[in-house]
């Protein structure tokens, strides 16, 4: 390769593009169309976290205590218009060691039955589970409250044992006799295909409710391989973000392990607190007339709060609270480079134009925010503009090691993030290294002089000024894409305390469900350091493909 001065020239003019964030605005247009985004089921578009279902779980096993518990904060929990059938709380442990779509994993949660409409259902109060793509599939579609957590069940000896262990802690042991005594087939027939209800909220850009309902399905039972019940024990330990202690044990009914096959269908909307059916509104108002009369105990969650208060999944201890996030001392390494036009164009949505110098920004975030706690992330952004030219930044897929900023980004902005269990970056001797693993393997791995040369802090501040936008999709209880938006996100009260940039490395590695290096890396122009404070605000909708234009 001859290098020549218009080379030099031409390459140095790019890496000072890169390092101001100035975007040469390009010619074409995404490639991804309403028809592409209304076929897919999630985001990340490039990567989405779940397929189409329904979904077969095979060799299920069920782990259910049943007990009495305090018969006010009960129906405190329950949200209206459904009721309590009685003082009887299921707590459950269920393995999933073999489920199309979602891998193997488990989970551990509270089931109420109750009465809507004189009709028998349980309801799912609070589910904990191990990954990722059920917990987005469960709360996107049907409305499962499901956040992270370490649930197992095992035999240990003449002991079934169940566990669940939030952060650390223990918030839940439950221990039964092993295959004492079986049930008969009819009635785990009838346990396993009852009704089940869930409180399914999606908030708006603008932290108000965009999805309340109370969703409902039933399980289809292919196959009972056995079931058993027998003495059991249950000891709840309090803890604020996994509030399984809130109901009480008193007494303690009955044990029960099952194992089945069974797919889990699509549901259908049995209550829509927003846009109520005239049955629905009969259903509200026979229950106002029977069970709201003075001296009576009233849910936390009336209807009229779910319609109009900012509530999140599980409403009894929300993932997080939708509302401005204050992000203090976050500090970035943000690495520049240049990929393939071709790859650039088959993920962008066609309201945005991708970069003429085909740049990517890849970031690797450390953050302290108000309702979100601490985490880490990686994003990969697109510069882009927009179909009134303006600079904005197209985040393509992020991927954070905690669970409650990433329901947060998907559910209210549309954020497209995945759960993984390892980002790390730092400074390592004279070396700034990022890396990221996906399912054990290294898929990202990142490194930059550290503190080399001083950075203009008016060029950070405007790359983080510059619109981030989203591809906000949210299926409804039919996996079918009713929420698909453009939504735009500004950063606000932005303070630039360090700044540094340098010469920096990228390696990236195909994976399928982490698919950075489809994006790959042809050239690296440089890498900046910094740590701020911002506030993430309320979005705005810049383009909602479903509506009518």
């Amino acid at each position: 390769m001859v290098i020549t001065s218009n080379s030099l020239r031409n390459g140095k003019s790019l890496m000072e593009r890169a390092l101001k964030s100035i975007i040469k605005p390009g010619t074409e247009k995404g490639q991804v169309t309403k028809e592409v985004i209304v076929e897919s089921t999630s985001t990340p578009l490039i990567s989405p976290s779940y397929p189409k279902g329904p979904y077969f779980f095979k060799n299920r096993e069920y782990f259910i205590i049943t007990y009495e518990t305090d018969e006010t904060a009960l129906r405190e929990l329950v949200p209206e218009p459904l009721i309590p059938a009685s003082n009887h709380v299921k707590y459950e442990w269920i393995n999933m060691p073999d489920s199309s779509g979602f891998g193997s994993y488990s989970e551990s949660g509270i089931v109420i039955p109750c009465i809507y409409n004189n009709t028998p259902v349980n309801l799912t109060l609070q589910m904990y589970l191990d990954i990722e793509p059920p917990i987005a599939a469960g709360r996107e579609i049907w409305g499962f409250p499901k956040k992270n957590a370490s649930p197992y069940m095992k035999v240990q000896k003449d002991t079934l044992v169940g566990e669940m262990i939030y952060k650390g802690e223990t918030v839940a042991q439950g221990t039964m006799v092993y295959k004492h005594k079986e049930i008969p087939q009819d009635n785990i027939m009838k346990a396993l295909t009852q009704t089940q209800v869930n409180l399914k909220i999606i908030p708006d850009v603008d932290f108000k409710p965009k999805i309340a309902q109370l969703v409902s399905y039933t399980l289809d039972v292919k196959k009972i391989h056995f079931g058993y019940e027998g003495p059991a024990r249950l000891h709840l330990i309090e803890n604020v973000n996994a509030p399984v202690a809130d109901l009480p044990v008193r007494k303690i009914v009955s044990g029960v392990h099952l194992m089945a096959d069974i797919s889990l269908p699509y549901g259908q909307v049995l209550h829509d607190y927003l846009r109520p059916t005239p049955e629905n509104m009969q259903v509200s108002e026979d229950f106002q007339n029977n069970n709201c009369k003075q001296g009576m105990t009233r849910s936390l969650f009336t209807e009229e709060i779910i319609r109009e208060e900012p509530l999140a999944m599980p409403v009894t201890c929300p993932s997080y609270i939708p509302g401005v996030s204050y992000l203090q001392d976050r500090e970035y390494f943000v690495i520049k480079y240049v990929t393939d036009r071709e790859a650039l164009l088959k993920f962008i949505p066609d309201q945005l134009r991708p970069n003429e110098d085909n740049i990517v920004s890849l970031q690797f975030v450390d953050t302290k925010g108000t309702g979100l706690g601490s985490y880490k992330k990686v994003d990969v952004i697109v510069p882009c503009t927009d179909k009134d030219g303006n600079s904005v930044h197209f985040n393509l897929m992020s991927f954070l090691d905690s669970s409650s900023p990433i329901t947060y980004g998907r559910e209210v902005h549309g954020y497209p993030q995945k759960y993984t269990d390892s980002v790390n970056f730092g400074p390592v001797h004279d070396t700034i290294k990022g890396s990221l693993e996906y399912s054990g393997l290294r898929v990202a791995t990142g490194t930059m002089s550290y503190k080399h040369e001083a950075m203009d802090v008016m060029d950070v501040v405007k790359y983080l000024s510059t619109p981030q936008i989203f591809l906000k999709m949210i299926p409804d209880v039919k996996g079918d894409i009713t929420i698909a938006q453009l939504v735009r996100l500004d950063h606000a009260n932005i303070k630039v305390t360090s700044a540094w940039k340098g010469d920096a490395r990228l390696s990236l590695v195909s994976h399928v469900n982490a698919p950075l290096n489809d994006l790959p890396v042809r050239k690296v122009l440089g890498g900046f350091n910094f740590v701020c404070d911002l506030v993430l605000p309320s979005g705005k909708v810049m383009h909602d493909y479903l509506a009518e234009h």
